[in-house]
């Protein structure tokens, strides 16, 4: 009998053609594969936005590829091919021992399996992100987070800063529940997710987020937007989600409507900002639509 320890073994996994890949990633966008040459900008040649960007990233993920903060933003799709092929290209390591023979090294124990998880814990972490409840040494950050100038605007707050007092006294008003997301590597904080003004008698709630702006664009923060959208309907019987979008963060997430999310409404000139009137989007994702990783990056929250 044999078992896996820590000699290594050349054994090359088959490489995934350079072709093949770019076949993937061209009906992932709904593109032609001629349409994606190596050198094609992803955001300003084919229009991708952060929800397209999600599913690239997941996409990757599928080829083996360990998403990490460093790597979010792809410039090209020869960028994104080659990161799936040269996992794929990278040999397997395995290490055999027989049964019996002691491991490398003096009085070195085998590590214990790993418990498998509770079925009914939620799951709060992606690779690269993970949400954790609100402390009050965060109210700080969340405060420097909600009124940075790439963020007020796109958040609550349209562009003014509230007092530091009155963000504290709203920080849980009409609030289900919440989040401070951080870099699983670093535990640097990241952003922050929200969903409010519930109501449960028919069923649903709004869900707000905002993240550092190095993140925009990237997937990353629709990814994990994501994960708390699945979140809530696991944990609360709410029948759908809804996003008020203002026009102005509309091409961010565009890609979405009829796969992540159902546009329900579409109010004419509601949101006034940067001199002019904005129409505002509402959106609905409805909780058989959870398990197809939907949601949004950059979403207002309504002001209490």
């Amino acid at each position: 009998m044999t078992t896996i320890d820590h000699v290594s073994v050349g054994t090359a996994a088959p490489a995934a053609p350079r072709e093949r890949l770019r076949a993937e990633l061209a009906d992932l966008l709904h593109r032609d594969p001629a349409a994606l040459p190596d050198t094609a900008q992803l955001v300003a040649d084919l229009g991708v936005d952060s929800l397209a960007m999600m599913t690239v990233s997941v996409w990757l993920g599928t080829h083996g590829v360990r998403m990490q903060t460093e790597q979010g933003r792809r410039g090209t799709v020869g960028e994104v091919l080659s990161l799936a092929q040269a996992v794929a290209d990278k040999p397997v390591q395995l290490t055999i021992r027989t049964a019996g023979t002691a491991s490398s090294g003096p009085h070195q124990v085998p590590e214990p399996a790993p418990s498998p998880p509770d079925p009914l814990a939620p799951v709060l972490a992606t690779a690269v992100f993970r949400l954790d409840a609100l402390q009050p040494v965060d109210t700080e950050y969340l405060y420097a987070l909600a009124v940075r100038p790439e963020n007020c605007f796109r958040w609550r707050y349209r562009g003014v800063p509230p007092a530091p007092d009155r963000f504290v006294e709203e920080l849980w008003t009409q609030v289900v529940a919440q989040y401070l997301v951080r870099r699983v590597e670093d535990n640097e904080p990241a952003g922050h997710v929200v969903a409010y003004s519930a109501d449960r008698t028919i069923s649903h709630a709004y869900v707000g987020a905002v993240f550092e702006p190095k993140y925009a664009g990237t997937g990353l923060a629709a990814e994990v937007i994501s994960l708390f959208v699945r979140y809530l309907f696991r944990t609360f019987p709410f029948r759908k989600l809804y996003l008020e979008v203002p026009g102005f963060n509309w091409p961010q997430l565009s890609s979405g409507e009829g796969r992540y999310f159902q546009v329900e409404g579409r109010l004419r000139d509601h949101v006034y900002y940067a001199g002019r009137y904005w129409d505002q989007y509402v959106c609905a994702i409805y909780a058989d639509q959870a398990s197809e990783e939907p949601t949004s990056e950059c979403n207002e929250r309504k002001p209490s």
